[in-house]
């Protein structure tokens, strides 16, 4: 005879809470009830150094909490793209640290590119020939570095929504240009100079 406080397996499932789930651009948002309330979520949507809570938002239901906490992510994203430095020698609206800060956390990179990223921050306002970072990430040549950094700008230009710099020369070192200036650029020999928003974001976060 079956216990009289067992429960049916379809009985389980539904005092199981109901979640629902959805990417949405960089994110990946869960929505469900909370102690009586419909909470939707953001969490990173992608393998990153950290899966902590991005944003919430509530509302009468899950569908609510959702498009309220959608809302509250593009109005964040408009008022940052605002706020965004024009830097001429790049050819880009500079993202914030905070943009930085986020977009750090949330991809990954490999151990010469963090290298590279380490010692070009540290160098401030000199900056680094592509020799230099060739030498900071263990290359074997300046083009396999340029071309591994050039990367870093793709990841981070893909994350924080930056347009390509300068698509019309599909030169490898254009998107370089998302994390640093050039200075002279048209010597052999010049030097990447650090957007002072990303100096300050990997310091924060490495």
């Amino acid at each position: 005879m079956k216990p009289e406080n067992s429960l049916t397996l379809s009985q389980r499932d539904a005092d199981k809470p109901h979640i629902i789930e959805e990417e949405f651009g960089n994110y990946r948002i869960k929505a469900g009830r909370l102690h009586g309330n419909f909470v939707a979520r953001a969490f990173p949507n992608r393998a990153s150094r950290g899966q902590g809570l991005i944003a919430e938002a509530t509302g009468g239901s899950e569908t609510e909490a959702i498009a309220s906490l959608k809302h509250m992510i593009e109005e964040r994203a408009a008022r940052r793209r605002e706020e965004r430095r024009w830097e001429a020698r790049s050819n880009i609206s500079v993202p914030s640290e905070a943009e930085f800060i986020d977009a750090l956390k949330q991809t990954r990179f490999t151990q010469p590119q963090l290298a590279m990223l380490d010692l070009h921050a540290r160098a401030g306002d000199e900056g680094l020939t592509n020799s230099q970072l060739k030498q900071a990430a263990s290359y074997k040549s300046d083009e396999t570095a340029q071309k591994s950094y050039a990367r870093v700008g793709a990841v981070i230009a893909d994350y924080l929504s930056v347009p390509d710099p300068s698509p019309e020369t599909g030169a490898s070192w254009s998107q370089i240009q998302v994390l640093a200036f050039r200075d002279a650029p048209e010597e052999a020999a010049a030097v990447w100079i650090m957007h002072q928003e990303l100096r300050k974001a990997i310091r924060a976060v490495f």
